[in-house]
């Protein structure tokens, strides 16, 4: 196995942050099917966890989850994250040095690759659950973020509107018969009626030419 840790950076912050047997883990997961977003965000947390843990900063089960979230997602507030960077400064944890320690995906396939001999060129398998997931987390983005600019829209004097409900409803067409489906019952289903059984049907309306 080839483990030149000389200028990989997953390995530097290992060492600096006593993370011994991070490479494991992340061999283990990666086994497991994780893709190299999910070992991105595993590494980036432990990076996090150890700082914590070394401050002996105060911290409920999930809570390291959730600060990470504050300090990387898009959707945190510019507000929220600085209260999140100013916490981990009043627990004597710089928030520079920990987000710096913190790594792409492309880092992780790098050190996969190079330092880890794994091969990353797979073909990515994915069900109907994960598919959904990843479609719904999406609208429940959009739908969060409109809701907040709605608010500021509000605050700003632009927009006049009681307390907003926003929802999204997302629908796939088939461009030959013309069918239209939610996304969740097109998954569910496996094909658009005009596929049954392999076969493309003839539209009533196509019959009567």
């Amino acid at each position: 196995m080839a483990n030149d840790t000389g200028g990989c950076k997953i390995d530097r912050v290992a060492r600096e942050r006593k993370l011994d047997d991070l490479d494991q883990r992340l061999l283990e997961r990666r086994d497991a099917g994780a893709s190299l977003r999910d070992l991105e965000t595993y590494h980036n947390r432990q990076v996090l966890r150890a700082a914590v843990n070394e401050s002996n900063m105060e911290m409920l089960e999930g809570e390291v989850e959730n600060l990470y979230r504050l300090l990387t997602d898009d959707d945190v507030s510019a507000g929220t994250r600085v209260e999140a960077r100013s916490r981990l400064e009043r627990n004597g944890i710089d928030p520079d040095a920990v987000t710096d320690d913190f790594v792409s995906y492309q880092t992780v396939r790098t050190h996969l690759n190079d330092c880890l001999d794994v091969d990353t060129e797979r073909t990515t398998r994915i069900d109907r659950t994960d598919a959904k997931n990843v479609v719904f987390k999406l609208l429940s983005r959009t739908e969060s973020i409109t809701v907040r600019t709605i608010d500021r829209l509000r605050s700003s004097g632009l927009l006049t509107i009681g307390d907003p409900e926003v929802t999204l409803s997302l629908r796939v067409a088939c461009t030959e018969c013309g069918e239209e489906y939610t996304f969740a019952r097109l998954v569910d289903r496996g094909r658009c009626s005009c596929r049954e059984d392999g076969r493309t049907a003839v539209r009533d309306d196509e019959t009567e030419a």
